[in-house]
């Protein structure tokens, strides 16, 4: 944020503060207020800047702000605070406790900073509080009263000795504690007491005052007045310490009480005045001339002692009424008040009366009985009604409450209780606001009393808040009472829990939205019907029969989508039927099906139909899945299933799986190879169990196999030669592969066993012909060379000593001849050599010197021919090994030698690219017919009209493979043939 950002921002935090905050000048001149100064004094901020700070101060006051902006300015490290009255714009006063603190050092104010907060409500309180105990001063120092003294945090209480006798318990009995005292408190006063003591604790009155019944030791209830105050709190406001008295008001508020009892009597309705004689039956004496209108008979009627007033009793009251007045009697009571009681009237109607008798006494014993009688039959109807309708209320699962025409809450039932969590101790002098959830603003609640107080009802669905913070959903009424003058005088709230309800709707909702969703997102096709016929579908089912519209596919049946008959021969229609009815019938059906689209086209589907209620009626839900794909992969499953199971029991090796306990499963070429009957026998076995104790090499046969497979299970796989035996004890060389894979979820070894004893067997034999060949090798190299060169030079020398010109032709012959027998000494030297090593290795060979060599040896030896190159030898090195000379030696002698041409001519070019050498051997012969040239590198086969044995192709072709390249043969440009070498090149 900027600095300018900034500043902004915190100005904006000063203008909106709570409290004032002013900058005064060195001599009190305001230079800056926020817009607090508004709200709590009622000026505008520009009217206060530029006035001097103490015209708006209490006179006197005035002199303690300026010692205050004094202190300030000689000591500017040192805020002060004070407390001082401001005047207000309406001219009342305003106590502020201020705090000034210098900046005038500080360049960015350069004045004198007050922070000023509004306290009138406190120092109301703090005069009031006095007043309280000036008063209390006075009560405890001019009365005898009972004092009690109470630690708040502890429930330890001291009481004076007055206090308890006026109880007539002494101190030890009454105990130190308030624990228990709830219980000599009359029930009916307890919460009336409890809650005289909540508002003061709370701070909402000056005092705690009650009046109330305590039970004395003797079991009487006695009057007492209760007046306290807490008198100590902590630093969080608790209160730690309460004082106060107990004051004996039981004579006084009695005769309060029977005061207004009388009066009330007269106020309930008409009341008839009656003397009786204190006698058996209450004849009468005197009645008043009213009673006719009130009871139907005349007053001289009843004044003739032909009825006592004991018969105007109802028949069913008549003994309680006289057993009251019998017990009063003897009590020796001056006044008598029975409970209500019926009376008949002339006409036979009952009307109920309440009886108020005073006793008249003549020489110390009582003579006659004084009283009035007063009709409270409509007060009992009314009572009798209200008592039914309060029974009603409350039994009533819905909360009810009654607020007074300003909303503060009078009365509510037990269900409003337990629905809000509020009691009726702490409901009661509360508004409803004490269930507002926050959730409405103030236009909404400004509505809602608008329309109540104009005497219109109200109803509406609304979120409020329980007592433990819980949010609920009342669904309310809230209706005016009005009074006599026509205006509203209470309201009635009936409100009905529904949040259950609207929990169940709102999750119903989510689950039509699920469902709607899932109906419509899945891949599946989905759809709904009846016995007529389809009711709905979702977009899925419409793309997989390839109909437009739902209102289309509405007009279908399930036959109508499928082919008339199913792949098992069954009509269509007929086996769609009796599937729906099973699932109407058992509540669900799964099964294959046959579907056609509306092209025509027929696809395999999974079908799965459940009952449900839609729209109050028995319907089905089905899901259609094409399986298509499915049944693809399982006919090409099973077909891979049959053509591995066939190679597992066909092929000539041994396979088998097997863990880390043994054998699991096998082939029958297993069997056959083990000479074991079954898998059952195999299954479970161990690998060294089908092997010597020791393999050939001393290894022990059980650590070597358990080694083998524990690397397979760790590697991946192994591959080695073992020994095995069979049931028989007879032993064979076999070839082992193991591979790890997963089976049944759980990793095994796939062993193939492969018997190579003819293998073994052709390896020894061939051994023994590499030896022999060894030494055939041996004997061409020495003693038929040897012999040879003896013939050439036995020759040589009869030709010096014959001058027979006839016999040199003769000794020519023989000569050529010789010279053949040695180059196939060294052909068949060199395919000896190539047979005896096989396994050399192949290594860089610098080509140019090679063919250089070849070249100039058949150029001395063939003087009649023409041996020319193309091209010039490149230096490049190709992959071969010592024997690559022999190549090229035989191709260029097969040139010459297989040649019918009169001047043989061969030409040899070379060409490279960055993999690969080209070397072409082309010469001017008959050629290489196209029927020849892919036998005539076999081995012994001959060049057209060749008399050699055709080895020397076979060699040429033998090295070029094992050097990895290729040799082939194709027509030359002279007519003749060309060999095509190509070799790789050395990396």
């Amino acid at each position: 944020m900027t600095e300018e950002g900034e500043s902004e921002r915190y100005r904006e935090f000063v203008e909106e503060s709570a409290d004032i905050v002013a900058v005064v000048d060195a001599d009190g001149t305001v230079t800056y207020v926020n817009r607090a100064v508004e709200r709590v004094l009622g000026y505008d901020p520009g009217v206060v800047i530029g006035d001097d700070w103490t015209e708006y101060t209490h006179p006197d006051d005035r002199e303690t702000v300026t010692d205050v902006l004094e202190a300030v300015r000689t000591d500017p490290d040192e805020p002060r605070t004070v407390e001082l009255r401001l005047r207000r714009a309406d001219g009342s006063w305003c106590w502020i406790e201020a705090t000034a603190q210098t900046r005038l050092d500080d360049g960015s104010i350069g004045s004198i900073l007050v922070n000023s907060r509004d306290i009138s409500e406190h120092k109301e309180r703090e005069a009031e509080l006095v007043t309280t105990k000036q008063r209390m001063k006075l009560a405890l120092e001019g009365a005898n009263l009972g004092i009690w003294d109470w630690d708040m945090r502890t429930g330890e209480v001291s009481r004076d000795k007055l206090l308890t006798e006026m109880l007539g318990y002494t101190q030890a009995e009454m105990g130190d504690r308030m624990r228990g005292w709830e219980h000599v408190v009359h029930p009916e006063d307890r919460d009336r007491h409890d809650e005289a003591l909540a508002e003061h604790v709370a701070g909402r009155t000056p005092y705690y005052r009650c009046d109330h019944r305590l039970k004395t030791k003797s079991g009487e209830w006695k009057w007492v007045r209760t007046m306290g105050m807490v008198v100590e709190r902590d630093e969080d406001g608790e209160p730690v310490r309460a004082v106060g008295i107990h004051q004996d008001i039981d004579d006084r508020k009695r005769a309060e009480l029977a005061l207004k009892e009388e009066r009330d009597m007269f106020k309930q309705g008409p009341a008839v005045v009656f003397k009786w004689e204190d006698t058996d039956g209450w004849p009468i004496d005197y009645v008043s001339e009213n009673v006719e209108e009130v009871l139907g008979y005349r007053s001289d009627e009843l004044r003739s002692g032909a009825i006592e007033y004991a018969d105007l009793i109802h028949e069913e009251d008549r003994e309680r009424v006289g057993e009251e007045a019998s017990e009063l009697d003897a009590e020796g009571v001056e006044s008598i008040t029975l409970d209500p009681y019926r009376v008949k009237t002339a006409s036979g109607d009952v009307r109920w009366v309440k009886e108020y008798t005073r006793v008249i006494e003549s020489g110390g014993e009582t003579d006659h009985l004084l009283g009035y009688l007063v009709d409270i039959t409509e007060r009992k109807r009314r009572e009798t009604e209200l008592q039914q309708f309060k029974a009603a209320v409350e039994r009533s699962a819905h909360a009810i409450y009654i607020t007074d025409a300003e909303g503060t809450i009078e009365y509510v039932n037990p269900a409003f209780e337990e629905i809000t969590g509020y009691s009726e101790g702490v409901a009661v002098g509360k508004t409803p606001r004490i269930l507002q959830s926050g959730e409405y603003d103030d236009e909404f609640y400004a509505e809602f009393w608008g329309t109540i107080r104009s005497g219109a009802q109200w109803e509406a669905e609304m979120i409020d808040e329980r007592a433990d913070g819980q949010q609920i959903v009342l669904s309310q009424t809230v209706a005016p009472v009005i009074d006599e003058d026509g205006d509203v005088g209470k309201f009635v709230a009936v409100a009905r829990d529904i949040t259950d309800r609207k929990e169940r709707e709102q999750k119903l909702r989510e689950r039509e939205q699920k469902y709607r969703s899932l109906f419509e997102g899945t891949r599946d096709a989905l759809m709904v019907f009846d016995r007529d016929g389809y009711l709905d579908c979702n977009e899925r089912a419409l793309e997989l029969f390839g109909i437009d519209t739902v209102e289309e596919f509405r007009e279908r049946t399930p036959w109508d989508l499928s082919p008339p008959r199913q792949p098992n021969g069954t009509d269509s229609k007929v086996a769609a039927l009796e599937r729906i009815e099973t699932a109407f019938e058992e509540g669900g059906a799964f099964f294959e099906w046959t579907h056609q689209r509306n092209d025509g086209e027929e696809f395999p589907s999974e079908v799965k139909l459940s009952r449900f209620e839609y729209d109050g009626q028995p319907a089905i839900h089905a899901l259609v899945r094409d399986i298509s794909e499915r049944k693809k992969r399982k006919r090409e499953l099973e077909e891979r299933e049959e053509k591995y199971r066939s190679l597992f029991e066909n092929t000539r090796d041994a396979l088998m799986l097997l863990d880390r306990d043994g054998f699991v499963d096998c082939n029958e070429r297993t069997l056959e190879l083990f000479g074991i009957d079954s898998g059952d026998d195999f299954v479970g076995r161990a690998p060294w169990e089908l092997s010597p104790p020791q393999q050939p090499d001393g290894a022990d046969s059980k650590a070597a196999a358990m080694a083998h497979v524990e690397t397979a299970f760790e590697e991946g796989e192994a591959f080695f030669e073992w020994t095995h035996r069979r049931t028989d004890g007879t032993t064979f060389p076999a070839e082992v592969k193991l591979s790890r894979f997963e089976y049944e979820g759980k990793p095994v070894l796939h062993a193939l066993v492969r018997d190579v004893t003819a293998r073994k067997e052709y390896e020894r034999r061939l051994e023994e012909q590499r030896d022999n060949l060894g030494i055939l090798n041996r004997v061409l190299r020495h003693d038929i060379r040897n012999d040879l060169q003896v013939i050439t030079g036995y020759v040589e020398r009869l030709a010096d000593e014959c001058d027979d010109a006839s016999t040199g032709d003769h000794f020519e012959t023989v000569r050529e001849t010789v010279d053949h027998a040695v180059g196939l000494t060294k052909v068949a030297r060199e395919m000896a050599d190539v047979m005896l090593s096989t396994d050399e290795a192949s290594r860089p060979v610098d080509l140019r010197p090679v063919l250089q060599s070849e070249l100039d040896e058949v150029r001395s030896t063939y003087s009649r021919a023409v041996v020319s190159t193309e091209t010039s030898i490149p230096r490049t090195t190709v992959e071969a090994n010592d024997m690559l000379s022999s190549v090229f030696r035989n191709l260029l002698k097969n040139a010459i030698q297989h040649n019918d041409a009169a001047t043989p001519q061969v030409n040899l070019s070379v060409t490279e690219d960055d993999d690969t050498v080209v070397v072409r051997v082309a010469d001017n012969g008959p050629g290489v017919p196209e029927a020849q040239r892919e036998t005539i590198f076999g081995k012994g086969e001959k060049g057209l009209d060749s008399q050699g044995t055709g080895i020397g192709l076979y060699l040429v072709d033998t090295l070029v493979e094992s050097y990895g390249g290729e040799v082939g043969v194709e027509d030359s440009d002279a007519g003749g043939a060309a060999f095509v070498v190509e070799l790789p090149k050395a990396e």
